[in-house]
């Protein structure tokens, strides 16, 4: 017997899991490329944007800002573009950035803790539901059923107990290992716009 007819034994609340497993993986994949694609040096970034804004030149500061079409870079090019604004009015544009910044790092994030949630319940669905239909056998037959047929129908039952534990596991790991990354950008984030508040302070611009 090969796994894919095991598996099979599940029915619909097997299709479910799988449909669940298949939502998973489609986050982890984009999640992935994504964080990939944002990587930025928030050090290299602040010091390119520092040394025009010294200089004066806020038009080449924005440049280096729009280089960067992250979250890092989005922060830097509103803070540049709102550079004379005063204190207060500044810093309510770095917390609002930050906002959408974090926003936009945890998409997806939710879609995986569900999954991850609800993969052991479906499992566990599938099992009582299949514990139900193997007893209602043996109450037709009269209690005449043999022992072999009574262990394939719990067997046949526990298989998506088995299978929603196996998705959650997997996508328990890597939920942790992508909000870790996430928390890391996010840090950056905060980061960057705490140097580019004392940044602002430092130059005065809005004097």
């Amino acid at each position: 017997m090969t796994l894919l007819s095991i598996l099979a034994k599940g029915g619909y609340v097997m299709i479910a899991i799988a449909l669940a497993a298949f939502v998973g993986l489609y986050v982890v994949i984009e999640r992935l490329f994504y964080y990939r694609r944002i990587r930025t040096d928030a050090d290299s970034l602040l010091k390119e944007i520092k040394a025009h804004l010294h200089a004066g030149d806020v038009n080449a500061a924005l440049e280096v800002a729009r280089r960067h079409d992250t979250p890092l870079g989005k922060m830097a090019l509103a803070a540049v573009a709102d550079f004379k604004e005063p204190p207060e009015t500044f810093r309510t544009v770095l917390d609002a950035k930050a906002k959408e910044g974090i926003k936009e790092i945890e998409k997806g994030l939710g879609i995986l803790s569900t999954v991850v949630a609800i993969s052991p319940l479906l499992g566990f669905f599938g099992t009582v539901t299949g514990m139900i239909k193997a007893f209602m056998k043996i109450e037709i037959l009269g209690g005449m059923v043999n022992p072999s047929q009574l262990a394939g129908g719990i067997w046949e039952a526990l298989v998506t107990t088995a299978a929603g534990l196996g998705v959650a596991i997997v996508f328990l790991v890597l939920y942790n290992l992508l909000a870790e990354r996430s928390g890391r950008y996010a840090g950056e984030l905060e980061r960057l716009g705490n140097e580019l508040e004392v940044l602002h302070r430092e130059c005065g611009a809005w004097k």
